[in-house]
């Protein structure tokens, strides 16, 4: 039998993406973001409750105090920003197994809908931030629209 000649670059493809997963999973994804300066980001649910006509924002970060957290609604987005800031970084510490992500974060949420800012409101309880936004009521009624007539200028 006559075996096909292999492309010669399929092996280095596979060499790279073998290379690339090693690094993954030896710096851990996030940690590699981290070496390179950016910042984590935590975990976001973000659903429509329809019971309450709400946008329903709930983030994960335990270990994150409120008071370390701002909150922005502006142009239809929701701006999380926060910082888990890690006690053990006091002195010399040497990790033998780091997982935990520290630092700055923001999250940037484009919300589906226009929602109403005075009647929002956010709780934090066993490590999760949930933002409810209630959803602006728009009227599907039909209006009509006047037009007022001006008086054309003399010459």
């Amino acid at each position: 039998m006559k075996r096909k000649r292999d492309n010669p670059f399929t092996e280095f493809d596979r060499l790279t993406t073998e290379i690339e997963e090693m690094f993954f999973r030896f710096y851990g994804g996030p940690r590699l973001r981290m070496m390179k300066g950016g910042a984590f980001q935590p975990l976001a649910d973000v659903f429509y409750a329809k019971r309450s006509n709400s946008v329903i924002v709930k983030l994960e970060i335990p270990g994150i105090s409120p008071g370390n957290v701002r909150l922005t609604l502006k142009d239809k987005a929701l701006i999380i920003e926060g910082a888990r800031i890690d006690p053990q970084q006091e002195g010399e510490t040497v990790y033998q197994q780091m997982e935990i992500d520290y630092g700055p974060f923001k999250r940037k949420i484009v919300l589906p809908v226009e929602v109403d800012v005075e009647d929002s409101k956010a709780t934090y309880q066993d490590g999760f931030l949930t933002i409810e936004l209630k959803v602006i009521q728009k009227s599907n009624d039909a209006v009509n629209v006047p037009i007022s007539v001006r008086k054309a200028k003399e010459a």
